[in-house]
């Protein structure tokens, strides 16, 4: 009689142990997540830094080179790069900037930085900082000489 009433161990989960799993697995999962989008942040920052360089010496070459017999600029937006003839609203061209990024300039060069024709030379010199909006610890610097060398640093 005394075996009937033997405590009998089922072979299922506990609501507990379910729950501890459950726990790690979206710990897990978070972590797996927050790695994904470093990557690609940094990804966006360098080709983010490139774009902005590119578009510089792009303007810069065209100002030296006296094509139009033209001063060449670029205007910085939070979201895009606009190169621009002479003043901003002529030949107009657009790059698109990562969403991923901040975009900062330092107060001398402010928005519009604008290469003189022949000499390359610039009024506007300072620095753009490029940021990961999810990880401001990792930047990029861009300095521009007001003899119109542009530099990353």
């Amino acid at each position: 009689m005394l075996k009937c009433f033997k405590n009998k161990k089922s072979g299922g989960f506990s609501i507990i142990e379910m729950l501890i799993v459950l726990a790690l697995l979206v710990m897990l999962v978070s972590m797996v997540v927050s790695s994904f989008g470093k990557v690609g942040g940094s990804e966006a920052l360098d080709t983010t830094t490139v774009s902005i360089i590119s578009v510089l010496n792009e303007a810069k070459s065209l100002a030296v080179s006296s094509k139009s017999a033209s001063n060449y600029g670029v205007r910085i937006l939070s979201d895009k790069l606009i190169s621009f003839k002479n003043n901003y609203g002529t030949s107009n061209k657009e790059v698109s900037i990562s969403h991923l990024v901040e975009i900062s300039t330092s107060t001398g060069l402010g928005t519009d930085i604008i290469f003189n024709n022949v000499t390359g030379q610039t009024n506007a010199s300072g620095t753009i900082t490029i940021t990961i909006l999810n990880d401001i610890s990792k930047s990029n610097t861009i300095r521009i000489y007001s003899t119109g060398v542009i530099e990353k640093n």
